[in-house]
């Protein structure tokens, strides 16, 4: 897994491309947290359009990153467009808690 991060106007953009694991989870957590927390940044969209594979473990981490940003009084979306992750995610019952586009565009709109 690696991972892309753009500001833009107060909104951080994380690009996710790989595997979201257990493995890459734990690896990733502490740097995710310390961009979302950043003062300047007050909108937060994960892009997981990349994606080709996602555990309940890259579930996890979602959700932790949304309860971060939450907890910091910073809104978290997800913006998805492959149909195995969006059917992964659905199953999981994700979209209850964090809201999801499928273009980066509606995500900032």
């Amino acid at each position: 897994m690696d991972f892309e991060a753009i500001m833009m106007e107060g909104t951080l953009i994380l690009k996710i491309r790989g595997e979201l694991d257990q493995y890459n989870a734990d690896r990733f957590r502490l740097r995710f947290d310390m961009k979302i927390v950043s003062p300047e940044v007050q909108k937060v969209v994960i892009d997981i359009s990349e994606l080709t594979f996602m555990d309940s473990s890259g579930v996890g981490f979602l959700v932790g990153r949304f309860k971060t940003a939450r907890a910091f009084a910073k809104e978290l979306v997800l913006v998805c467009s492959s149909s195995y992750i969006n059917r992964f995610l659905s199953t999981c019952g994700i979209e209850k808690l964090i809201k999801k586009y499928t273009t980066i565009d509606e995500a900032l709109s």
